[in-house]
């Protein structure tokens, strides 16, 4: 299943496809890729469609868990952290928020663990 069912967001196979086919294009035009991993504190419903509203078009909200959603972004340069804060901003009530930034040379898995891993951030 592609998209989940509950929020009709991209589920979690074609998310990692998305960061795999940014990784691509980060190696070969220089740019980097931000993954941002949200625990919607309180419904990841409302999560979803503040983030899809408020964010830019290109960017990627999926259902990553549960009661988690992740963000792509690609951009040309900085540590994704200006994503992060306004991912932040718009959610609100202090979600729990883990990101990572890469310039393509790590793999889907090794972005995700990273991202997961609260003592990155």
């Amino acid at each position: 299943m592609l998209h989940d069912p509950l929020t009709g967001l991209p589920g979690h196979a074609l998310l990692l496809d998305r960061l795999e086919q940014s990784l691509i294009r980060a190696r070969t035009r220089g740019t980097l890729v931000t993954l941002v991993l949200i625990t919607a504190p309180d419904s990841v419903l409302d999560a979803a469609r503040v983030l899809r509203a408020g964010l830019r078009p290109d960017f990627t909200v999926a259902r990553y868990r549960d009661s988690a959603l992740a963000v792509l972004a690609e951009h040309d340069f900085g540590d994704g952290s200006p994503i992060a804060s306004l991912i932040r901003q718009l959610v609100g009530t202090s979600p729990h928020i883990h990101w990572v930034t890469s310039d393509g040379e790590s793999n889907p898995d090794d972005i995700l663990a990273t991202a997961e891993d609260p003592a990155q951030h």
